[in-house]
């Protein structure tokens, strides 16, 4: 007696969709249900003592008859399933997928198996792996009892590791074989890991068969089966190449650090710069000083500065205008000499190096930005160096005048001996003596004109102070 007759499970098996049978030891049919008959386009009532084989493609019949003897062979309640072609009774094939187990009755050995025709749903997968080997992602799927077995893999795996997807779908590689090493332990946890988390992504490096090293952004998520009530189905894993953009960001990284670098040895160069460095609004506000400017204007500190502006410290505003006028049809100014007022009224001569920042999109002017050199200094030392060179020189002059005079008092002195000597000379050595007077006169006369010169071309004007320095600040000589 069949043990299906005695549970009476008739009924419930009809109700199941997929074909479900009994098959004896000896290889014959002992009960199939509608779904099955479906299948096999043949009534239950002929199907009952038919061989299984029968309906086996002959392609299969040896695999599917050494799949049964081994089931046979077992112990009871072994499980196992395969793939086989089934022949209908028109001759029609269809891809089935079997789920067989043992059952022992009465001392007896049946298999008790479901059918699940898969032939639609594997041209289903078939037509969709064509449309995933289209793109140039890596797309597996990964089985549910164990993460790390691939079930299914897209033929992009040649573009990114120079392997065919056949060699990981057969076992030959894994994706474990192609990461770097040192990130091999993280990316064999994220695999371990990823049911408990449901979706997850990491990125890290392989290495391809032809050596290259490629950085990949793996996007996993579990998949669970429709109506399975929370059964997982397949762990979906899609693999992207993101080599160029993390490379990119490397090289976006280093060029942000060089610039951080750049800016900071700018600032440096600012702040200890013996110039005056500064920003100035379209207004002449203060935006930015450099401590040097700080000190040359005559802030006390950076606060007022910052509330200071620009046009407050032109001794003469006509400079000014000048200035913007030059920036502005000529693009910058260098070395223009202005005067410039401290805040404490002191007069200094500087020249100015300045150029206008506009705004990229609009071009409108944004801010002025300049450079002062103070020459106050370096022109009073020039002067002096000049006074100096042309104080030697009427050394030198009146020097010379002195040597003609004493010259003169020797000729002199020699003409009144000879007529004290010679008195019969008295005349013409008179008349030499005159002569000598005039020529001594005309000395006289040419070291007067040469003091009136040092006097009126290199003496201090009235208002010079003490110091050396005008009432503007500057130290010079008026020069005829």
């Amino acid at each position: 007696m069949s043990p299906l007759k005695k549970i009476d499970t008739t009924e419930l098996l009809d109700m199941i969709t997929q074909g479900v049978v009994l098959v004896e030891e000896n290889g014959r049919i002992a009960f199939s249900n509608d779904g099955f008959a479906e299948i096999s386009d043949m009534d239950k009532e002929i199907l009952t003592g038919m061989r299984f084989s029968e309906f086996v493609a002959d392609k299969d019949t040896r695999r599917m008859d050494v799949f049964f003897k081994q089931l046979i062979q077992s112990v009871e309640g072994t499980k196992d399933s395969t793939e086989f072609i089934l022949k209908d009774r028109s001759g029609t094939e269809h891809l089935v997928e079997i789920n067989a187990r043992t059952v022992v009755y009465e001392n007896k050995t049946d298999i008790l198996a479901s059918v699940a025709d898969i032939t639609e749903t594997r041209k289903t997968t078939n037509e969709l792996k064509k449309l995933l080997d289209l793109i140039p992602e890596v797309v597996l799927t990964t089985s549910p009892e164990d993460n790390t077995r691939i079930v299914n893999i897209s033929n992009a795996t040649e573009k990114l590791c120079a392997i065919p997807s056949e060699e990981f779908a057969s076992g030959t590689f894994h994706i474990f074989d192609i990461v770097h090493p040192d990130d091999c332990d993280q990316v064999i946890r994220f695999y371990h890991e990823i049911t408990g988390k449901e979706f997850d992504a990491l990125e890290y490096r392989i290495v391809s068969a032809d050596g290259q090293t490629k950085w990949v952004n793996d996007a996993a998520e579990v998949v669970y089966k429709m109506g399975g009530r929370g059964k997982i189905e397949k762990i979906l894993h899609v693999i992207r190449d993101v080599t160029e953009r993390k490379m990119h960001m490397q090289r976006l990284t280093s060029a942000l650090e060089n610039l951080r670098i750049s800016e900071q040895r700018y600032r440096n160069i600012i702040e200890t710069a013996t110039d005056a460095i500064f920003i100035v609004t379209p207004d002449g506000a203060f935006e930015q000083i450099n401590p040097a400017g700080i000190k040359l204007f005559g802030f006390s500190d950076m606060e007022q500065a910052m509330a200071g502006n620009i046009n407050d410290h032109y001794l003469d505003l006509t400079q000014r205008a000048h200035v913007i006028h030059k920036i502005k049809t000529e693009g910058e100014i260098t070395d223009y000499p202005i005067k410039i007022k401290t805040c404490g009224k002191e007069i200094r001569e500087v020249t100015m190096t300045a150029g206008a920042k506009k705004n990229r999109d609009t071009g409108e002017l944004e801010s002025y930005q300049a450079i002062i050199h103070d020459i106050t200094v370096t022109l009073h030392k020039k002067e002096i160096q000049t006074y100096r060179r042309t104080m030697k020189g009427l050394s030198d002059s009146i020097n010379n005048l002195a040597q003609t005079y004493f010259s003169y008092i020797g000729l002199m002195k020699e003409n009144l001996d000879d007529i004290k000597q010679h008195p019969e000379k008295r005349d013409t050595g008179m008349e030499e003596l005159m002569a000598d007077m005039l020529s001594f006169r005309q000395s006289l006369e040419r070291l007067a004109r040469l003091g009136k010169i040092a006097r009126d071309t290199y003496a201090k004007p009235p208002d010079i102070s003490p110091d050396g320095t005008s009432s503007e600040g500057m130290y010079y000589f008026e020069t005829s």
